[in-house]
């Protein structure tokens, strides 16, 4: 159990806030020392984890719920007896490049009489948050399933040798020495001095 006393030691020597005071300390079991190290080390950036995951998990999750709410806020427009249509306000970003367009487009149908509102419809079609898990799933699954890399393995020196003719540079092409060969031996070749 950690207590206000060890929050406000951690805090004072760390200048931290509440919240990663009591993370720390409770993922260290209230001990100072190795609460403040760890502290050091997240802070760094040296060890992953930590309060700073939490955020970054928090910030995707703030994301894709704005992404939600864009589809999820729509744009009606309407007759005098019934909707006509409606478009998600996150489609207006795709029409930033046509603005002008997209703005007589309103324009022209606010003189023809038509209303516009804007609404807040839970969309059951669109899920944002089940398209992020799924992509997170199969990244998770994929870093899972990878096979690290083999060690670089060589070969004796005894192997190396046996294996491969032995050439020297006085050797001619067409003749090369095999390995239990004499090299003293003379095939087919006959000696002629001149004196």
């Amino acid at each position: 159990m950690v207590t206000i006393e060890q929050i406000d030691e951690f805090r004072k020597r760390t200048h931290s806030s509440y919240e990663d005071a009591k993370f720390f300390l409770e993922r260290n079991n209230g001990d100072i020392l190795d609460a403040i190290i760890d502290f050091e080390r997240t802070k760094s950036g040296r060890c992953a984890g930590g309060p700073r995951g939490r955020y970054y998990d928090n910030s995707g999750r703030r994301f894709s719920d704005i992404i939600q709410k864009g589809f999820d806020t729509r744009i009606f427009i309407e007759d005098k007896n019934a909707p006509l249509f409606s478009i998600p306000v996150i489609f207006l970003f795709f029409f930033i490049p046509f603005w002008v367009f997209a703005a007589l487009g309103f324009l022209f149908l606010a003189l023809l009489g038509y209303k516009f509102s804007i609404r807040d419809v839970k969309s059951q079609s669109v899920n944002v948050d089940s398209v992020f898990n799924s992509i997170h799933e199969k990244m998770k699954e994929n870093t899972q399933t990878r096979k690290p890399p083999q060690p670089y393995q060589q070969r004796p020196a005894q192997e190396s040798k046996a294996q491969y003719p032995v050439v020297s540079d006085l050797t001619p092409p067409d003749r090369v020495q095999k390995p239990g060969e004499d090299p003293n031996k003379d095939e087919g070749y006959k000696e002629y001095t001149i004196e």
